[in-house]
């Protein structure tokens, strides 16, 4: 059976009995509990989530992580008991961060079995019970009814008015008519399987039996598991991950390098072992940004809030850079860039007049509309709850706000008196009613075009057009017509010929507010958008026109077109990277249609609500769902979800994406900076033949509390106002390119002159080393304080103030300051550092220091800057 798991569909229901060994009867309980042991419990598997433990220890998996802890051990290994307290404190307090910041529950697969409900109604040895869902086998009889979800895959055998609600698993929004007669070929997307009821759907409204043909992780839904847990990366493997993890490699690699090179030189000169590992640990001290990862994660927890307020949910925090970094959004249509709601959004008269919603809305219109939304009511098997809400099938719903929108009263219409109905059945395809009037009774059918028209005196060649003109924009055509009849004069069915056409209503599913020109700001961005839907091509095409993403039915590729190539061919990827819109995807394609957007080098942001939409989204760059419509797995499988379920919230979460990457990228710059002129002048003392400028424990002061109060300050910049404006940042963006490799080189010299000119001009005048060092360190100090309001903007001058400004980064430079002048006054702190007060004439030196290096940076920012130019 698990073999023709996929074919199900495509036999009759005599062959589906006999394939699954199975009568109308159902099973017998032994023959029950043998299928049990042998294909398993009707579940899906639980995940195991990694402990607390297992989190905390993997922090510490980073190169830059093992040179700390290299340095550490050595400081205990010589007996600089401060310096490795230092050390290992700063691992333990980021490990700690960054594991409170991973540690949360993987909700997808918990989400996806409890779709699947507890009990179910089966037929056993001809006797219907409800025994846990669990213990459904392959083979059992389930019987369905509306409100009922489904708890395995059935091979439907019987349908009543059956209508399913698939949307979550195939992206339509009405409910599916079931037919279990129907003839359906083989390869059939599921969406178009009528003959089929998939686990974890719901009915909707009517009757159905089905013979269980798959259970568990063999179900569709278990396959869109399956593909979900295949497609797991780690929650935080965005652009900034792999950009960060890039600058530690690169870091580490040219710490050992220079550590490696200046040992063998010391040694050679004939250095003791003690003084070579003290200047290894100060080296990897000084070149390791060991505040980088703290600075980082306030930058981010800062613009997750600012997204927070935007309706943006952060669930990873390195996704809040990764939305700004996406070059393209894959977004699912039904329920994203539409409401999933059926509404009747156009309706047409006999004569040819189109009447639209806005103008019914907002104008006077024809009284034949009134009359064809009065029988749009009559015809209906709606309800209006106590609190005056409408319950029912989506269509019915739609055509009783049509009624109450045109100027008639919904409860007044569903309150007279029916005196015979004819329901809606898929295969008659349409629904009739009698209704008492003053004298006699009005008859009003409503149904599919070709159904209804021929039941109608006055329909004609034109009415054909008009209904081909509503398809082909994407509505679901549906006609009305009525008679009038004597009471009780014969049934219904034999008054439903001779009609009048009253006209044609078309539903649809409305775009969302604001989406249009969201896609359009993206395009202005220069992020393409892709939709991917299951809905029919034709439908794909009219929401992509109304959204002003296309009109060329060239741009549309669909599922079986993809499911005829290889997804790792060339072909496949030609056709996914030509085409705007994917049209009856099923959702291993969705996952398909992803990585190979990927491949072709975009940053792919995937947008979805349903369960189909899960695999995609996990494996996409960043994936975003939906906060209010959303299902749980798709929330559990994103890394950021719209609490407004709104598509045009995501281009204010791609601007504070794109704000963040700048504010990460300023920290970076700041950081290694200062850490590149810390390491240039311990080789520039080295090579004038000076001691060290700087102590192991000194530097940690300078990288991790006068640095550290100051870095994090630029991680609350709320961007220069053209973010939008500047194009995406495609492929790998290096946190430190070129350009800002040349704004910092300058002022790192400069920094670093000035300290070893600090350090020799000292010690020549007879100071001790402390002495000299406790200068060098107060100039570094007030370097920090310059190069930091120098970086704030990449762009303008650091006097140009621009809204809204970072007072913040104000804040942590005067606490810098303040800091490090209270460590020369307290004891404590001197002891530790190794400072003291120092004289007036000392401070104006380092002042003027400072003043070099805001000076030189300015005029580098400066020859940089060109309208063709940009750091950012």
């Amino acid at each position: 059976m698990k073999s023709e798991r996929k074919s199900w569909y495509a036999l009759s229901c005599s062959e589906a009995l006999a394939g699954a060994q199975s009568s109308v009867t159902g099973l017998d309980e032994t023959e029950a509990n043998e299928r049990l042991s042998a294909f398993g419990r009707n579940s899906l598997p639980e995940t195991r989530n990694s402990g607390p433990l297992r989190i905390f220890l993997r922090q510490f998996t980073n190169p830059l992580i093992y040179l700390l802890l290299g340095a550490g051990a050595l400081s205990l290994a010589i007996g600089d008991r401060w310096d490795a307290i230092f050390i290992f404190g700063v691992l333990t307090t980021n490990a700690l961060i960054s594991s409170y910041q991973e540690y949360k529950a993987d909700a997808s697969a918990m989400a996806l079995r409890m779709l699947v409900p507890q009990t179910a109604r089966i037929r056993r040895g001809g006797i219907a019970r409800e025994i846990p869902s669990a213990e459904i086998v392959p083979g059992d009889i389930v019987e369905l009814e509306s409100g009922f979800k489904v708890t395995a895959d059935l091979r439907l055998l019987s349908s009543l008015g059956l209508r399913i609600d698939e949307s979550l698993m195939t992206g339509e929004s009405a409910p599916a008519a079931k037919d279990a007669q129907a003839f359906i070929e083989m390869d059939t997307p599921p969406g178009d399987r009528l003959t089929m009821a998939h686990a974890g759907t719901t009915v909707v409204e009517g009757r159905g039996v089905g013979v269980v043909v798959a259970t568990g992780t063999e179900t569709l839904l278990g396959e869109i598991g399956t593909t979900l847990a295949a497609a797991t990366r780690t929650a935080v493997d965005t652009p900034l991950v792999r950009r960060m993890g890039l600058l530690a490699r690169q870091i580490s690699l040219a710490t050992i390098l220079l550590i490696l090179l200046l040992a063998g030189v010391l040694a050679l000169q004939g250095e003791g072992l003690r003084d070579i590992v003290l200047l290894a640990i100060a080296l990897a001290v000084a070149a390791i940004p060991e505040g980088l990862p703290i600075a980082v994660t306030v930058a981010l927890s800062a613009a997750a809030s600012r997204m927070a307020r935007r309706n943006v949910i952060v669930r990873a925090l390195p996704a809040v850079e990764g939305l700004g970094a996406c070059t393209l959004i894959a977004s699912d249509k039904t329920g994203t860039l539409t409401l999933n709601r059926l509404t009747v959004e156009q309706a047409a008269l006999p004569d040819g007049t189109i009447v639209n919603r806005k103008d019914w809305l907002t104008e006077d219109f024809p009284d034949a509309l009134s009359d064809l939304s009065r029988a749009a009511a009559l015809c209906n098997e709606a309800q209006l709850t106590d609190t005056g809400s409408t319950v029912g099938d989506a269509v019915d719903v739609a055509l009783l706000d049509l009624a109450e929108e045109t100027g008639n009263d919904p409860a007044t219409l569903l309150g007279i008196e029916r005196l015979s109905v004819i329901p809606y059945e898929p295969a008659a395809r349409f629904a009739a009613v009698e209704a008492a009037t003053n004298g006699g009774s009005q008859i009003v059918v409503k149904g599919a075009p070709e159904t209804v028209l021929a039941m109608c005196a006055d329909a004609n060649p034109d009415s054909i057009d008009i209904v081909e003109r509503m398809a082909s924009d994407g509505y679901r055509v549906l006609v009305l017509a009525d008679g009038m009849s004597d009471q009780y004069n014969g049934h219904i069915k034999d008054h439903l010929h001779g009609l009048r056409l009253l006209g044609f209503v078309g539903l649809g599913d409305p775009l969302r507010s604001g989406v249009v020109k969201a896609v359009e700001r993206c395009r202005e961005a220069g992020i393409g958008v892709r939709m991917i839907t299951g809905d029919h091509p034709a439908t794909a095409l009219a929401i992509a026109r109304q959204l002003g993403l296309s009109t060329n039915p060239e741009t549309v590729v669909t599922g079986v077109e993809l499911a005829a190539l290889d997804c790792e061919s060339d072909e496949f990827a030609e056709n996914v990277g030509r085409a705007l819109i994917y049209a009856r995807i099923e959702p291993a394609q969705k996952l398909a249609i992803v990585r190979a957007l990927q491949k072709a080098e975009e940053i792919v942001a995937v947008t979805g609500d349903g369960v189909n939409d899960g695999p995609a989204l996990r494996a996409a760059d960043i994936g975003v769902a939906m906060g209010r419509g959303g299902t749980d797995v798709a929330r559990g499988a994103a890394d950021m979800v719209l609490a407004d379920d709104n598509f045009a919230t995501i281009v204010a979460g791609i601007e504070e994406g794109r704000v963040t990457f700048l504010n990460v990228r300023k920290i970076v710059l700041f950081m290694v900076a200062t850490g590149l002129a810390e390491i240039c002048m311990f080789l520039g003392a080295l090579a004038a033949g000076l001691p060290m400028p700087l102590t192991p424990v000194q530097l940690l002061w300078l990288n991790l509390v006068t640095n550290g109060v100051q870095d994090v300050t630029l991680g609350f910049g709320r961007g220069e106002g053209d973010e939008l404006q500047q194009p995406p940042r495609r492929k790998l963006a290096a946190l430190l390119d070129r350009e800002a490799v040349i704004l910092m080189l300058p002022g790192a010299i400069v920094m670093t002159a000035m300290s070893v000119w600090m350090l020799a001009t000292h010690l020549g005048a007879g100071d001790t080393t402390a002495e000299a060092r406790n200068a060098v360190l107060l100039m570094v100090v007030l370097f920090q304080n310059a190069f930091l309001l120098s970086v704030r903007s990449l762009h303008r001058p650091f006097w140009r103030w621009h809204p809204p400004e970072n007072g913040w980064m104000f804040f942590g430079m005067a606490a810098a300051l303040t800091l490090h002048i209270g460590a020369l006054y307290f004891p404590p702190m001197q002891n530790l550092l190794g400072v003291q007060p120092v004289h007036m004439i000392v401070f104006w030196q380092c002042l003027a220091g400072a003043a070099a290096v805001l000076l030189v940076t300015e005029v580098t920012k400066w020859l940089l800057r060109s309208p063709a130019r940009s750091i950012a």
